[in-house]
């Protein structure tokens, strides 16, 4: 941490010793002390009570003077002192994202760019192709003959939906069917609700589901039990007899046309998917069909493409100031190689180091003054605008690393280059023109403070009001006028 002080009075012609600190040396007849340890003591005890206005000392000896100063108007700043460079805080290194042959470099060192400017040019002939390729069969499959033929499917598998329903219906009764179907509804919204409730387990409207779709799993479990029943009893009887012998149907049928079923039923969800997908309606992640994923990998084909022919270009991401280029017209590239760098220089900014001592001192929002090196005549403001959470090692060395940004000036006006270092003051505490006194006369008790006024050329003890302090004086917001007469310790004379 590092304090400055500019007061218009020098405070004393020598250095003091604290007060306190000389106590223990004194000659016993310097019984003058025994007063002054007491007011400190009561100042502790009681806020210095009444002993500021009334208190005096009332004997010296030739053995020993009271030293002074005089409390002087003045400036003090506290700050912390670090090194900086002048940095851009948005900086892109460019680079294509493809491979080939440089055909056109549209910028140079120095100029000036906005946000998607076009900077440079690879060869785009093998991948305007593939675009055009990969783009043809993407509107193929999304035509509107294919959203059409998606159309037709849909109604050709409900058809087949229909159909193989009433295949397995007769095969085992349409009673026992409809309550199979009912089984399965009623499975399904259970496993729905317990999953629900299992993420929210207050979900009212999820329990009444769960209870609604239990009761009609009972109902249609008894339903299938009767529809069972009267199956062996009342229907092979009736269809399947010749009058004489009956022809139940085998197990093998029935299986086929369960298969049959579940076979079109896909079919159609799978048809139905793919018309979502054609139409921009939801398409669970879970989502199948032959046709899906032929639209996506189509799909993902013309999003490579496009991102191959974009990779041919260099385009600018921010708006700033081009400040190397490291490819001409005729130069091969690699896909990922930093070939141009472009920085914003609209604000400039510092990365600054600080003793890791000064830890506590720089804070977001404080207020600094630069010095550059090349410019030691000009002081520039700014603002602590970050400061790292956990200190930065540079050559075995813990510091403090924060960004500062520069105010008050245009980026017209600044025309420094990047790197240029610079000093950097983080400024603590500032009292401009303020009530100065030595720190040597001040004595706290407590969160109080108090010092020794020479009034008549008698010290007497007044309470003050203290503000910043560095390692020579404090600030008096209260209590003492400039001009006054302080004392600062003891002097021994001989």
């Amino acid at each position: 941490m590092s304090m400055t002080t500019n007061p218009n009075e020098a405070p004393g012609k020598a250095q003091g010793i604290p007060l306190l600190s000389k106590l223990s040396n004194l000659p016993k007849k310097a019984l003058w002390i025994t007063g002054i340890v007491i007011l400190v003591l009561a100042a502790a005890g009681g806020g210095y009570a009444y002993y500021e206005s009334t208190q005096t000392v009332s004997e010296t000896t030739s053995e020993n003077a009271l030293q002074t100063a005089t409390a002087t108007r003045g400036d003090l700043i506290i700050y912390a002192s670090g090194t900086g460079t002048l940095i851009s805080k948005n900086e892109s290194d460019l680079a294509f994202s493809t491979t080939g042959e440089v055909t056109e470099v549209f910028v140079k060192v120095g100029d000036k760019v906005e946000a998607g400017t076009l900077l440079a040019q690879i060869d785009e002939t093998d991948a305007q192709a593939a675009y055009l390729q990969a783009n043809r069969t993407y509107l193929e499959l999304t035509s509107p003959s294919a959203i059409a033929t998606a159309q037709q499917t849909i109604a050709d598998a409900t058809t087949s939906v229909s159909d193989a329903w009433s295949t397995l219906a007769y095969l085992i009764s349409p009673e026992a069917l409809r309550a199979e179907d009912q089984i399965n509804e009623a499975e399904a919204t259970i496993a729905e609700s317990e999953a629900k409730l299992k993420e929210s387990p207050n979900d009212e409207e999820a329990k009444k589901a769960l209870e609604k779709a239990k009761s009609n799993l009972e109902v249609a479990q008894n339903a299938l039990n009767e529809a069972q029943g009267r199956y062996v009893s009342y229907y092979i009887p009736k269809y399947f007899s010749d009058g004489v012998d009956l022809n139940a149907p085998s197990e093998g049928e029935i299986l086929a046309a369960r298969a049959e079923l579940e076979l079109a039923k896909a079919t159609l969800q799978e048809a139905k998917y793919l018309y979502a997908a054609l139409t921009g309606g939801d398409v669970p992640e879970n989502a199948t069909g032959s046709g899906l994923t032929e639209l996506e990998q189509a799909r993902s084909d013309l999003e490579t493409a496009q991102a191959d022919l974009d990779g041919t270009r260099l385009i600018a991401p921010i708006s700033g100031t081009i400040m190397s280029i490291d490819i001409s017209v005729g130069d091969s590239v690699s896909s990922g190689s930093a070939v141009v760098t472009i920085a914003d220089l609209s604000q400039p900014y510092l990365e600054v180091y600080l003793d890791e001592s000064d830890w506590s001192s720089v804070v977001v929002g404080y207020e600094t003054e630069v010095i550059f090196d090349i410019l030691p005549d000009r002081t520039y403001n700014g603002v602590v605008t970050q400061v790292d959470p956990g200190l930065y090692s540079s050559n075995n060395t813990s510091v403090v690393r924060a960004l500062v940004q520069l105010t008050g000036i245009g980026a017209d006006d600044f025309k420094l280059p990047l790197g240029t270092a610079a000093s950097v003051d983080v400024i603590g505490g500032r009292a401009e023109d303020a009530v100065l006194i030595p720190i040597e006369a001040l004595h706290q008790a407590g969160d109080q403070y108090a010092v020794f006024v020479m009034e008549n050329g008698v010290p007497r003890l007044r309470v003050v009001e203290i503000g910043i302090q560095d390692l020579l004086y404090a600030e008096v917001i209260s209590g003492i006028e400039a001009g006054e007469t302080v004392t600062t310790g003891i002097v021994e004379t001989q």
